[in-house]
């Protein structure tokens, strides 16, 4: 029985970290900060001895951010937002810097987080924020602004990128309105 209990045990963190069993399909439209789940773990058995009960948990990327641009006054806030970030899933990392982007900008801004090793062309208009955003060894580009394109020539997923706001989107291309 014992036995039983410490690989359900182990099943559980294995999901737990992986995110496998985190979000819905559709709710990868829009991030969320309820989406890092790297830091759950699941219980210990009662009769475990206390080395075993605390699953090894992975070491979370430091996050470092140096804003260049700000005509909103918002970028200090937007910057602490990003290192409050604590996940070792760079997709989540991406999901929540999105996200936590928008919010603190003051949620009437678009908002593009793009892998700067990969190939893009961007042409926006009434940028108010730039910020250089450093996750582990990833190095992103963050930009929040009220209109313009974007095109993304290099690897999709939400390693590699994450935008919100008011958008059409076509493949790798994205159209951005403004707000009002």
């Amino acid at each position: 029985m014992r036995r039983n209990t410490a690989l359900a045990t182990i099943a559980l963190t294995a999901l737990a970290m992986t995110g496998a069993a985190s979000l819905p399909a559709q709710a990868a439209d829009r991030p969320s900060a309820a989406v890092a789940t790297s830091g759950i773990q699941a219980p210990a058995p009662a009769s475990a001895p206390a080395e075993q009960a605390q699953p090894a948990a992975a070491a979370e990327k430091s996050v470092t951010v140096t804003v260049s641009m700000d005509q909103i006054g918002r970028g200090a806030a937007i910057a602490e937002a990003l290192r409050g970030i604590k996940t070792d899933d760079r997709g989540a990392f991406v999901r929540d810097a999105v996200d936590k982007a928008f919010n603190a900008a003051g949620g009437r801004h678009n908002v593009m987080l793009f892998n700067l090793s990969q190939n893009y062309n961007d042409q926006f208009q009434g940028t108010r924020v730039y910020a250089n955003v450093k996750w582990g060894n990833n190095h992103y580009g963050l930009w929040i602004f009220e209109s313009g394109q974007f095109t993304n020539n290099g690897d999709g997923g939400w390693i590699n990128w994450g935008f919100v706001g008011w958008y059409e989107r076509n493949g790798g291309h994205v159209q951005f309105n403004r707000s009002w």
